[in-house]
């Protein structure tokens, strides 16, 4: 299973890292957890920067 944190421009470092570290925790097969947003890198409202360690895919354009 891959959780995915969806992490954005803004984020509070807390709710992005807490997750990250508390589920990283689970020693399971196939389990992963990881990083993800739109962007390489994402600054939280504190300045700090973290590298996404998954992307997100690009959304559809929208039907007219």
């Amino acid at each position: 299973m891959h959780i995915a944190i969806l992490t954005f421009e803004g984020f509070n470092e807390l709710d992005s890292l807490i997750a990250l570290g508390i589920l990283n925790r689970v020693r399971k097969p196939n389990w992963r957890v990881s990083i993800a947003s739109p962007t390489t890198r994402v600054r939280s409202m504190n300045g700090v920067v973290l590298e996404a360690q998954a992307s997100l895919p690009r959304p559809l354009k929208p039907m007219r």
